[in-house]
């Protein structure tokens, strides 16, 4: 990784130094006065005064999110832009790790692990469905299928004022959070300086890509403006980045089989009894694109105030992956397999797999992301005693695979000798190396496996698909003070949501199959050889295509064909749905000297109506046709809240509440989906029906009482403590994870063996753990020390369900303990900082422990490895006004996705869970100008 660092990080470091070693005679005046503000600003952290406390910037900052922490009703975990911008990544998803009990994940569905950012947060164990998504207070649209995520994609730190996990919301809120709720809470004009004016810069280079001489440059610019005019104020804040990341991976070519058949139950009953049937190395060359602006109005009145919040942001992704394969491959028809029967197995029930193959596939990801908010709203004073708000809002997302492009070439089988008669050679993987396994081979395999010319082209496919939504909203709240002590206070308030959902694709209707005497081969594409891999290198060479020779290829050959598709094909997957929700409450404020309790109840129905084409067809007549369904729930959701302030410095709080979540549209209706296998048979693609996903109208909401206490406790400056303890009890659960598209749930044998899985909402759960903060600045520090700091957070839980995994013989559920899925047991984040006269400096460690994926059945369960990450960020404050700073994003060159069938180590997952990936290192050169 030497080579990484000389190319990248060298070369952006001393383009840093020889800017400052310019500047240095320059403004050595002006440096010695930024000194002397800056070390005036240091005094916060070592002041134990708060009323003589100079607050600036970052740790201004800080300490107002700690104290909103401190006043709010509910337990709540804020941190604030400037924190979270001070940071080297732009992925929301990573950046809220910082904060208590939550956690990150990513889909390797559509590549997205290999883009090196995660997409999803999870909060308290709890997979990311069950959180609740607001902007400014606003629903957001969501466009994923089978669950109720938001993707962190389409949202950036710029222009946000904090962000606010509330993690045990009053009946105020919305009901629908077992997790807790999310709010993206954008910046006020009054709440930054008169004529506040500030542009951000960023370059970047991606280090596992310079170290391959493949496109490594990117960067961020953002401009933000706040301008006050007597009672009317303006904030606007405008942003464009673009970046490319390098990925490789190595993975499993298929599902594990067993060594000796005669081993009784499947294979996830004993894993050593696994067996690969080959390996696939992947690179993925991923451009990223973020854009998007912030407007927000506000008129302060005597009596009333009026305001406009409006958010547009928009996520491009370009995404190729490269992938070549040792792998099974099917005999031809020269070719003989000497075992019983031609199976995979010997006389004593031993696995032996003849037909070796060598394979090189090509697949776009291609992704287009948009989410547009909009709210309008103020409040009123009514009298002295009575007042009111009130908000209207939209928000409109949109989530697209415009080209999903598949292309394949691959050798015939490998049998040893001739390569005719009856075959010798066997397919052998050895796992000696988790992370790098290797297929066994003689000179002979080795020579034929890595000829271009043997690789000839299988099939193009082109499949495309998109969900989009738009929801409106509005709300009245009322509030009336009765008195400073005993029931002080009624608020009362409605809420109406609707949202009308759309969604369509086409999955295997453009398939163009080569056949014939004039089948390409590889080494008649153009394209270029990657040699350097890491951990060893791919056994095969990298061939890496031509984008616009491969893509140019399969919008001739396979997107042509859209002309002649039935028009049934293009309704399969057609969705047009609808879902509202009527919401009320009442809530009161009983206080009585330091304790507040805060009980409530509210109310919430929900309404289900969707349309979609419903297949049917029994091999004489076809009758397929579109169908309508209906679904509606009701809540009830009580909630008692207690608060004790012994002192302005410390609250012990204690919350009961009752929580639901719904499920998806994807999860209750739609189109069926389905899961292909390709095989090559005498050089031909074969595609047969591998699984089949089914919704399920019945499903039920999870329901969940929550218990959560906390003690949190402010000391001078920034120095902050808290802790707390929280169970969950669920019932209702289904496992349908953000970060898979298959659904979880009790499979049963259809025809032909086919494996039909359909979501079941019976299991039930618990959830239990305690979190741990503390922040804290040294005293007393001699010289250059002075300014040190600690930040950790430590999150120990488990989460576990019971759930149906599968049928018995009698075709009843059996139902298995299963941790939930993206619920690691431990979470850590800790971080040295420093901050001393115009220097400040981070240190930042982040570890997630291993969490369950997804369940399988009769294959091993996914999991997620322990993933860690440290960061590193330097600022230099040239002036009052203007920053440099460097920053190095995963400093220790760590992967950031690693997935293994069981939970050790042992089993490399299959490429479309992930395997082992890197992204390897960033490098970053920040620059900041305020006026």
């Amino acid at each position: 990784m030497s080579i990484i660092l000389n190319r990248a990080g060298a070369r952006l470091l001393a383009g840093t130094a020889l800017i400052l070693a310019m500047q240095i005679p320059s403004f050595a005046h002006a440096g010695e006065t930024a000194h002397d503000a800056a070390a005036t600003l240091a005094d916060i952290d070592q002041n134990r005064d708060a009323s003589d406390i100079v607050v600036s910037g970052q740790r201004q900052a800080i300490k107002k999110v700690q104290d909103e922490q401190l006043d709010s009703k509910s337990l709540v975990t804020i941190v604030s832009g400037e924190e979270l911008r001070a940071q080297p990544q732009q992925n929301l998803a990573d950046l809220l790790t910082r904060i208590p009990g939550l956690s990150s994940s990513v889909s390797q569905g559509f590549n997205m692990a290999a883009t090196g950012e995660a997409q999803y947060v999870s909060i308290r164990g709890l997979d990311t469905s069950y959180n609740a998504y607001q902007f400014d207070g606003v629903r957001l649209a969501q466009t994923d299928q089978n669950n109720r995520a938001i993707s962190m994609n389409l949202l950036s730190p710029f222009s946000l004022a904090e962000v606010r996990v509330d993690k045990a919301p009053t009946a105020a809120q919305d009901g629908d959070a077992i997790a807790g709720i999310i709010d993206f809470v954008t910046a006020s004009p009054f709440a930054l300086p008169d004529h506040y004016f500030q542009v951000r810069t960023q370059g970047q280079v991606n280090g596992r890509a310079a170290a391959r001489d493949q496109d490594s440059l990117g960067g961020t610019a953002q401009i933000e403006t706040a301008q006050t005019f007597d009672n009317f104020g303006v904030y606007a804040s405008a942003y464009y980045g673009k970046k490319n990341v390098y990925g490789e991976a190595t993975t499993m070519h298929k599902d594990y089989v067993k060594y000796d058949n005669n081993v009784p139950g499947s294979i996830r009953d004993n894993l050593d009894n696994a067996f690969g049937r080959g390996v696939s190395w992947n690179v993925y060359q991923n451009k990223i694109e973020r854009f998007g602006g912030t407007l927000n109005l506000e008129y302060k009145g005597d009596a009333f105030t009026l305001y406009s919040r409006s958010t547009y942001g928009e996520y491009r992704l370009k995404s190729w992956m490269d992938q070549t394969a040792i792998r099974q491959v099917d005999l031809s028809s020269n070719q003989i397999n000497p075992n019983p029967g031609g199976g995979m197995y010997d006389a004593d029930g031993y696995v032996a797999i003849y037909g070796v193959g060598g394979s090189n596939y090509f697949r776009t990801e291609h992704n287009k992301q948009r989410l547009f908010t909009t709210k309008l709203g103020g409040d009123v004073t009514i009298s002295d005693r009575a007042s009111a708000d009130f908000y209207g809002a939209y928000s409109k997302g949109r989530n697209e695979y415009p080209f999903r492009l598949q292309a394949k070439y691959q050798t015939p089988a490998y049998i040893g000798g001739d390569n005719t008669g009856t075959a010798t050679f066997q397919l052998i993987t050895s796992n000696n190396d988790a992370i790098a396994p290797r297929v066994v081979l003689d000179d002979a395999a080795r020579a034929y496996l890595t000829d271009f010319s043997n690789f000839k082209e299988t099939y193009s496919t082109v499949q495309f698909q998109h969900v989009e939504e738009s929801k409106g909203e509005g709300a009245v709240n009322f509030h009336y003070k009765l008195a400073d002590q005993g029931l002080s206070a009624i608020h009362a308030g409605a809420k109406f949501e609707t949202a009308d959902r759309g969604s369509n694709g086409i999955n295997e209707a453009l398939s163009y199959d080569f056949s014939g005497d004039n089948i390409p081969t590889l080494d008649q594409a153009p394209g270029e050889l990657v040699t350097e891999y890491m951990h060893g290198g791919a056994q095969i060479p990298f061939f890496i295509y031509d984008h616009d020779y491969i893509e140019g290829q399969a919008r001739e050959l396979s997107l042509s064909k859209l002309a002649t598709v039935d028009p049934d094909v293009l309704n399969e997957q057609k969705l047009d749905g609808t879902e509202q929700r009527l919401a009320g409450y009442i809530t009161a404020d009983l206080t009585s000297g330091g304790l507040s309790v805060v009980p409530g109840l509210r109310f919430e129905h929900n309404r289900f109506k969707a349309t979609y084409w419903q297949s049917e067809d029994d091999g004489t007549t076809d009758t397929s046709h579109f169908v309508t369904s209906t679904k509606s729930y009701n809540q009830w959701l009580p909630s008692v809240i207690a608060s004790y302030r012994p002192d302005d410095s410390t609250v012990y709080r204690l919350s009961v509440r009752k929580s639901y979540t719904r499920p998806a549209f994807g999860l209750l209706v739609g189109p069926t989906n389905i899961t292909y296998d390709v095989q090559t048979i005498d050089g031909k693609p074969v595609r047969t029906i591998k699984s089949i996903s089914v919704p399920n109208p019945d499903l039920d909401v999870t329901t969940a009482w929550n218990v959560d206490g906390s003690l949190e406790i402010a000391g001078s400056g920034t120095d902050f403590f808290s802790v707390a303890a929280y169970y969950k009890r669920l019932s209702h659960i289904w496992f349908a994870t953000s970060t898979d598209s298959t659904l979880v749930g009790i499979p049963s044998q259809g025809s032909d063996n086919i494996e039909v899985t359909s979501n079941d909402s019976s299991g039930k759960g618990d959830v239990y753990g305690v979190e741990l903060f503390g922040r804290y600045s040294f005293k007393n520090l001699p010289g250059v020390f002075d300014g040190l700091g600690l930040q950790a957070s430590l999150t120990l839980q488990r989460a576990d369900a019971t759930i149906a995994i599968t049928r018995g013989a009698d075709n009843q559920p059996v139902r298995e303990k299963r941790r939930m899925p993206q619920a690691p047991q431990v979470m850590l984040n800790a971080e040295l900082f420093y901050n001393h006269g115009p220097v400040s400096a981070a240190l930042n460690y982040n570890y997630s422990g291993n969490k369950l994926a997804d369940v399988r059945n009769p294959q091993p369960d996914t999991y997620m490895q322990p993933v860690s990450m440290m960061n590193f960020t330097a600022n230099y404050s040239i002036s009052e006004r203007f920053t440099v700073g460097v920053a190095v994003e995963n400093l220790l060159n760590a992967s950031n996705y690693w997935a293994t069938y069981g939970e050790n180590s042992a089993l490399l997952s299959v490429d479309r869970s992930g395997g082992y990936i890197e992204t390897g290192r960033n490098y970053f050169l920040n620059l900041s100008y305020r006026m």
